[in-house]
C-alpha cells in the first residue's frame, strides 16, 4: 500500500483562502461532541469512525470525477486527520491537505471558533475513565480480593500499547458513547 503524500498548510494560509471567499473542502474528523464545542468555521463533521468509501463519495462525490480541488482535513491536534488522510487516500481521493496543528493551532494562531456547547475533550474524558478504573481497582484490591490489583498491571499494558501504536481502544470506546455524538451544531455536519 503506497503511502499517501500529503502537504499541509497554516491555519493563517487557510483563514486567508477562506476570506478570499472561495469553495473549500474542509472536514473535521473528531467526535460530534468535540466539534460542537469549538471548529474552525466552514468545517464539516465526517467523524473518523464512520469513515468510508460510501460515505466519502455521499460527501465529496467519487474520486474519479472530482476536480482537482483540495479537500483540507483537521482534527484536535493532527493525529486523527492523518489517519483519515490516509483513509481518503486509500480511497481514491488526492490533493489532500493537513490543517498544521489542527484546531489546537488554528485557535493558538487566534483565530475565529465556532462554538455551539462545551465538552471535555475525548483525551480528557480517557483520562477520567482510566483514573476512576484505576480507583476502583485500587479500593477493590483492599476490600474485596487481591487480584483486583492485577487489573492496574493490564490498564498500565493498555497505556504502554497506546503509546507504542497510536492506537488506543479506550478513546475509540469513549467516543461512541451517546454524549460524544451529539452535534447539535447549526452547521450541517456529516455523520
Amino acid at each position: 500500500m503506497e503511502r499517501a503524500n500529503v502537504s499541509t498548510i497554516s491555519p493563517s494560509k487557510l483563514y486567508a483562502m477562506q476570506s478570499q471567499g472561495g469553495k473549500i473542502d474542509l472536514l473535521d474528523v473528531r467526535t460530534g461532541m468535540e466539534y460542537s464545542s469549538g471548529h474552525i468555521p466552514g468545517a464539516k463533521l465526517l467523524t473518523l469512525d464512520v469513515i468510508s468509501d460510501e460515505s466519502l463519495i455521499e460527501h465529496l462525490g467519487d474520486p474519479k470525477e472530482r476536480d482537482t480541488a483540495s479537500i483540507y482535513v483537521t482534527c484536535q491536534s493532527g493525529f486523527r486527520a492523518q489517519q483519515a488522510v490516509e483513509q481518503l487516500h486509500e480511497s481514491g481521493y488526492q490533493n489532500l491537505v493537513l490543517v498544521e496543528g489542527g484546531t489546537e493551532g488554528w485557535e493558538k494562531a487566534g483565530l475565529p471558533v465556532k462554538r455551539c456547547g462545551k465538552v471535555i475533550s475525548l483525551e480528557r474524558q480517557v483520562q477520567i475513565a482510566i483514573g476512576s478504573l484505576l480507583l476502583l481497582k485500587v479500593f477493590f484490591g483492599f476490600t474485596l480480593h487481591e487480584v483486583f490489583f492485577l487489573a492496574g498491571a493490564l490498564i498500565g499494558a493498555g497505556l504502554i500499547m497506546a503509546g507504542v501504536t497510536r492506537w488506543c481502544g479506550m478513546a475509540r470506546l469513549i467516543a461512541t458513547m451517546p454524549w460524544n455524538r451529539n452535534n447539535n451544531c447549526a452547521e450541517k455536519a456529516f455523520v
